[in-house]
């Protein structure tokens, strides 16, 4: 239940971060934050990370809701299994991250990126983005440093 609960939470915080940036934001805008390091501006992502596959955004879409639909379909057989903690937070950070971008796919056609880090060409990305990163993060490192939980076969 508290991983479900992680993924409300992570998709509630997304969204609500993401409706202050379209409120309060504009594509011109590069405010600065967090003593300089973070810039805050509007934009308007059609495709997927770095905006890969921009011009195929029914593709990314697709590929995004079937990642989802995996994702989940793995943590819900995994679950009620004592142990894989890291595993299941992972996942749920994953999941948490897809939906609240796949909410904006679904309602803008686009997912609203607002975070860029003050240095040169940097991406511009989201709360979802970040959960989506650490969860990856987790997960390698939970293959690669405890016995390969989910049964992947690592070389």
């Amino acid at each position: 239940m508290i991983f479900i609960l992680i993924i409300l939470i992570i998709v509630i915080i997304d969204q609500t971060t993401k409706a202050w940036a379209v409120k309060k934001l504009n594509s011109d805008d590069w405010r600065p934050a967090l003593k300089n390091k973070v810039n805050l501006t509007l934009s308007k992502n059609k495709g997927a990370a770095l905006n890969l596959f921009e011009n195929h955004p029914k593709f990314v879409y697709r590929t995004t809701v079937i990642a989802i639909f995996l994702l989940a379909y793995y943590l819900f057989k995994i679950i009620k299994n004592k142990g894989l903690f890291l595993t299941k937070l992972s996942l749920s950070f994953i999941i948490g991250g897809g939906i609240g971008n796949i909410i904006d796919r679904s309602k803008k056609g686009y997912v609203v990126d607002f975070f860029a880090f003050n240095i040169k060409n940097s991406p511009i990305f989201n709360i979802a983005d970040i959960f989506i990163i650490l969860g990856t993060i987790i997960l390698q490192l939970t293959l690669i440093f405890k016995n390969n939980p989910i049964g992947w076969k690592v070389k």
